[in-house]
């Protein structure tokens, strides 16, 4: 109601006003050098407010253009940008879903509809992964590296595509030029690591390495044994190339980085036995094995003296178990010991405790061996050996790939220093023991412990 009021005072006002005009019409003489015009003030006011009105409509003409003329007005840019959203987020969706064909297409035409955007190449990229076609993903990451928002995102998918195919200098490069652009990045310092290790950049690991416990991506305690893996593989290489005074310098770093690191324990008594310290090699296999008994201590001790006799190999034995009695590998080394000496009566009760306490198929093996000496029934033992575990030996906490020996990556995933030794006591959920009645009890009560 305002409104009207306020619209017919100003209609009342403007006929008010021409009224008056035609009253009071006025004369007006223009002079423009030799020119002259004669016109009432009243005429030139119209013409005035004429051109006015033709102005107006000029602009408004010229708005209504810009704004609405097909392809090139502002209102078909938004609305084609908005379908092309509208696409995008659709074709997000079918990729959740698992549909990799229809989000390729969808992100094809949101590309037509949109200007330039990282999330269509990203999208475009993950369907093309799915479906198979390594080309296109690899296109789409340097499109998207090639972008200012996108460049981490592009190099980290050209690393991986680099990784999938085996180019692993490639596959650093990129890494190393990520680290450039984000130096902070949880992912860019994880895999610049991973990738120096697998190329046995040691050094260049372990300053990688400063900088992922820098930024906290991991504890000070898997940083140690980090650093004592990377110094175990330098030390390894060294003594590869002849360097012994080098390989043992990594080795103390090594085991002063991670104690009783078993692999390097064993390496470093290999050392010292080649260069015929028998003597310094004895010591650091007892010293560690009092700490942590390895059948691979076992097997160095043993080849300290490979020409005596089997009493004194076993006088030897019971010196070294004796540092760790109750573990199950002196047990093992013992009654190996005692069944090569021939000592069946004194074997047969630390088989029993064995098959008992910590039961494994290289136990029930020695059973099964003293059984068949003793003219035991086989029978009983042969059935608890066929349910019994494996028992100790290397495992991979990431795949559980179970490898022969220690190494840095994981032969399976490639994973780095995810290989434990699992001890005796931690065997399979399925444990058979023996029973002196002749009966099998399998037990489910105990399961995966630390790793040693």
């Amino acid at each position: 109601m305002i409104r009207l009021a306020f619209w017919f005072v100003i209609i009342l006002a403007a006929a008010f006003g021409a009224a008056w005009l035609a009253d009071h019409p006025g004369d007006v003489t223009i002079n423009f050098q030799a020119y002259r015009i004669d016109t009432s003030f009243a005429a030139l006011t119209l013409l005035a407010a004429l051109l006015v009105a033709i102005a107006g409509v000029g602009v408004g003409l010229y708005g209504w253009l810009r704004r609405d003329m097909p392809i090139f007005g502002t209102n078909q840019a938004i609305k084609r940008q908005t379908r092309g959203l509208k696409m995008l987020n659709q074709s997000l969706v079918a990729l959740s879903a698992g549909d990799h064909k229809l989000a390729r297409r969808l992100a094809g035409q949101a590309e037509v509809l949109l200007p330039p955007q990282p999330m269509v190449h990203l999208i475009a990229a993950e369907a093309a992964m799915r479906a198979g076609d390594h080309d296109e993903a690899a296109k789409r990451f340097r499109a998207l590296e090639a972008t200012e928002d996108g460049r981490l995102i592009g190099l980290r998918g050209l690393v991986a595509e680099a990784r999938r195919v085996g180019r692993e200098n490639e596959a650093l490069t990129l890494a190393r030029t990520a680290f450039e652009e984000n130096r902070k990045s949880p992912w860019v310092l994880r895999t610049l690591f991973s990738l120096e290790v697998a190329a046995g950049n040691w050094q260049q690991a372990e300053e990688a390495l400063k900088k992922v416990v820098k930024e906290g991506l991991v504890g000070a305690d898997t940083a140690a044994r980090h650093r004592g893996a990377l110094a175990y593989a330098e030390a390894m290489e060294s003594n590869l190339k002849g360097d012994r005074a080098a390989a043992r310098k990594g080795l103390g770093r090594a085991l002063s980085a991670r104690p009783g690191f078993v692999p390097a324990v064993m390496a470093l008594a290999k050392l010292e036995q080649a260069e015929g310290n028998q003597k310094k090699a004895e010591k650091i296999v007892l010293d560690a094995w009092s700490q942590n008994p390895h059948p691979g201590l076992g097997r160095i001790y043993k080849s300290l003296d490979a020409a005596e006799s089997m009493q004194d190999w076993l006088k030897r034995v019971r010196k070294l178990s004796e540092k760790r009695p109750e573990h199950p590998e002196s047990m093992l080394l013992l009654a190996d010991a005692l069944m090569d000496a021939g000592e069946y009566d004194a074997v047969r009760p630390l088989l029993d405790r064995l098959t008992h306490e910590a039961p494994s198929r290289e136990a029930w093996q020695y059973r099964l061996a003293l059984a068949h000496v003793q003219g035991d029934n086989p029978d009983p033992i042969e059935a608890a050996l066929a349910h019994a575990p494996e028992g100790a030996g290397w495992r991979c906490s990431d795949c559980g790939h179970t490898p022969h020996n220690w190494a840095p990556l994981c032969p399976s995933c490639h994973s780095f220093d995810t290989i434990d030794w699992k001890a005796r006591a931690e065997a399979m959920p399925a444990q058979a023991r023996f029973d002196p009645t002749g009966t099998i009890a399998l037990l489910s009560d105990s399961g995966p412990g630390p790793a040693d």
